[in-house]
């Protein structure tokens, strides 16, 4: 039997690398909004071929965190107060829905996963747990609703959420201390956790 060099997924995985470092370098706000990230220059820094990092830029385009030039120089997105409504009231459409079919399901592991995550919460202290914590009690929700579109829809929206969430918190923590924003989501979660558990 003859066996075949995996060499397309040995790409796929340099791709997925660049993507997953890039999306992380933009959603924690290390490449500024509005910053060019050239094809040459990214492939460099990451020591890979230009290809992946073309395939990585697109992927980034679809997810909303990336745009492409008229000379196809991708830039990183800035979020205006508009973009920020409009992800709000995704936000508004899809969780509602989730949360109502999570309650109406109400699977016991789902439940038992968002209770850990609550617990989880409880015990950080820097914020960039709070708001990672935040959205895996989100994604939880979504797991435990049941159904694959909605789920679909939020995760191709998460990217963009996770760098407004990012944002939110840490204009909160300008206001007031981590540990209050923490509380404040404890608060939240706790509340919206029990609604769901009493169906």
């Amino acid at each position: 039997m003859r066996v075949q060099k995996a060499i397309a997924f040995a790409r796929t995985t340099v791709t997925t690398v660049a993507t997953e470092h890039l999306r992380k370098q933009i959603i924690c706000g290390m490449v500024q909004p509005g910053e060019t990230l050239p094809e040459s220059k990214v492939a460099e820094k990451l020591g890979v071929s230009r290809a992946p990092v073309r395939e990585a830029l697109t992927l980034l385009e679809r997810e909303g965190l990336v745009e492409f030039d008229r000379r196809g120089t991708a830039r990183v997105c800035d979020f205006d107060l508009e973009d920020v409504r409009e992800l709000g009231l995704m936000r508004m459409v899809l969780e509602p829905a989730a949360s109502r079919l999570a309650a109406e399901r109400r699977p016991q592991a789902g439940l038992d996963a968002i209770e850990e995550n609550l617990h989880a919460l409880k015990a950080v202290s820097r914020l960039d747990d709070v708001t990672r914590l935040d959205l895996e009690f989100h994604r939880l929700i979504f797991a435990a609703a049941g159904n694959k579109r909605l789920m679909r829809a939020w995760v191709n929206l998460l990217s963009q959420f996770s760098l407004v969430m990012r944002l939110f918190h840490e204009s909160l923590e300008g206001r007031v201390q981590t540990s209050n924003v923490r509380d404040m989501t404890i608060r939240a979660h706790t509340e919206l956790f029990q609604a769901i558990r009493s169906g």
